[in-house]
C-alpha cells in the first residue's frame, strides 16, 4: 500500500539562510511544504520565493513564543513586552499561559486570528496550520485554533505525535516524557478534529527527538521503521548554520529520495494531503 508524506521547512521568514535553504529543498530535494512565520524579520523574501514555487504548499507558523507579535503590544500586554517580543521559552511561556488562561485567552485569540490575517495578506494559499515550538498544542491556545480552523477554513493541522520508532538509543529521559505529553496533547486535539469534520491532520509526526539533528543518517534510520500511511517529517534547513547544512544536504540528497520510495512512501504536500489524499483525520 503506498502511502503519504509530507515535508514541511518550518521557520520560513525568520532568516535569509533559511528562506534560501527552503526554497533549494523544494527545488533540488523532497521539501513539500513550507510554514511560514508572518512576523519574521525576512517573511517579504519568503513570501516572494513561494510565489516562485507554486507546487510549494504554505502554511502559517503560528508564533506565541520567541518570536515578535502582530498585534499591537498594549493590545496583548500580558503576553509580550513593551517591544512587543513574546518570552523566549516555550516551556515557561505554556505553564503560564495555563496558569492565567482566563485573563489570557482574549488576548490569545487576538493574536492568533492578527498572525491568521497578515498571512492572508500576503494572497498565498492557507494550506496549513502548525506552531513554533509546538505551542499551538497547548490546551488553551488549540481551543481557541479550533475556531479559527472553522472561521478561517484551515484544511490541515499537525498534530506532533512521535511513536515508539523515533527513539534512539541514549534519548535524554526529559525528551521521551515531552514526546509522551505530545502524544497524549495528538490523541485529544484528533478527537476534536474529527468532531468538526473537515480538517484533516497527519496519523504521525516526526522531527521532534531529533530536532536540529534530522541529517541523512537520521532520515535513514527513520524511514526504515515508520509504517503510519500518513507521515509528516517536519525540518530546520539553513544555509547559514552546520547544524541546517546537514538537513539541507539530507533533504537535496538522491539516496533519501530513493529511501523514501523504498519505503512505500509518496511525497505530497499539505495543498494535495488536504485535498482528500489521505482522507479523515
Amino acid at each position: 500500500m503506498m502511502r503519504s508524506l509530507i515535508v514541511t521547512g518550518d521557520d520560513f521568514g525568520a532568516l535569509p539562510g533559511v528562506n534560501a535553504a527552503i526554497a533549494r529543498a523544494h527545488d533540488a530535494g523532497i521539501l513539500t511544504a513550507a510554514s511560514l512565520i508572518v512576523t519574521g524579520e525576512f517573511v517579504d523574501q519568503a513570501v516572494a520565493l513561494a510565489r516562485e514555487r507554486p507546487r510549494l504548499a504554505t502554511g502559517l507558523h503560528l508564533a506565541l513564543c520567541d518570536a515578535r507579535s502582530a498585534s499591537p503590544p498594549g493590545a496583548i500586554s500580558d503576553l509580550v513586552t513593551a517591544d512587543g517580543r513574546f518570552p523566549a521559552s516555550p516551556g515557561r511561556t505554556g505553564i503560564v499561559h495555563w496558569i492565567w488562561r482566563r485573563r489570557r485567552r482574549g488576548q490569545l485569540e487576538q493574536e492568533i486570528r492578527a498572525q491568521l490575517e497578515r498571512y492572508l495578506e500576503t494572497g498565498l494559499p492557507l494550506d496549513h496550520v502548525d506552531g513554533h515550538h509546538h505551542l499551538h498544542m497547548h490546551p488553551v491556545v488549540f481551543d481557541i485554533l479550533l475556531r479559527c480552523i472553522e472561521d478561517y477554513k484551515i484544511p490541515w493541522v499537525r498534530l506532533v505525535h512521535e511513536d515508539r520508532w523515533a527513539r534512539r538509543r541514549g534519548d535524554p529521559l526529559l525528551g521521551e516524557i515531552v514526546a509522551a505529553i505530545f502524544g497524549l496533547l495528538a490523541a485529544h486535539h484528533r478527537r476534536a478534529l474529527r468532531r468538526l469534520g473537515s480538517t484533516l491532520a497527519p496519523d504521525r509526526v516526526y522531527g521532534l527527538r531529533a530536532t536540529d539533528r534530522l541529517d541523512l543518517p537520521e532520515w535513514l534510520r527513520m524511514l526504515s521503521r515508520i509504517r503510519a500511511p500518513r507521515v509528516e517529517v517536519y525540518t530546520h534547513p539553513d544555509e547559514e548554520t552546520e547544524e541546517g547544512r546537514l538537513q539541507l544536504e539530507a533533504l537535496c540528497a538522491p539516496e533519501l529520495r530513493s529511501a523514501v520510495e523504498a519505503a512505500g512512501y509518496h511525497l505530497v504536500s499539505s495543498r494535495e494531503f488536504s485535498r482528500g489524499a489521505g482522507g479523515g483525520p
